[in-house]
């Protein structure tokens, strides 16, 4: 797994390419983390190039978002795909999480949310 980070609209963008599973979950969960110690409480995590995500990915991916909401932040996830996506649809985990079809339009949706309530 590889992890890049970039920011758009002060909002922290994580691109992961590779699999996501109990064997590397916790680097992500370590960056997610690390945003959060740094008070960046605005994400975008992109699964565009994530071919498969086990339990240990989406869980968490769904800690780090209500970690955020404490900060009043938000966690978004977009283009996701294939294996991943059914696993999305089978655990109901969008419910729990915003996914976009893309990170532009994840992006918006936070700077958005960011102004509303200002």
């Amino acid at each position: 797994m590889i992890i890049h980070e970039k920011s758009s609209h002060q909002v922290a963008i994580i691109t992961i390419e590779g699999e996501v599973d109990l064997y590397n979950a916790k680097e992500l969960k370590d960056i997610l983390d690390d945003k959060m110690r740094k008070h960046q409480y605005e994400i975008v995590v992109n699964l565009e190039k994530v071919p498969f995500m086990d339990s240990s990915g989406i869980g968490t991916l769904v800690t780090a978002m209500y970690k955020l909401k404490k900060y009043h932040g938000n966690l978004k996830v977009c283009s996701v795909h294939g294996s991943v996506a059914k696993v999305f649809k089978l655990t109901g985990m969008e419910s729990h999480l915003e996914v976009f079809d893309s990170e532009e339009k994840a992006v918006l949706s936070l700077v958005e949310e960011r102004e509303s309530t200002d």
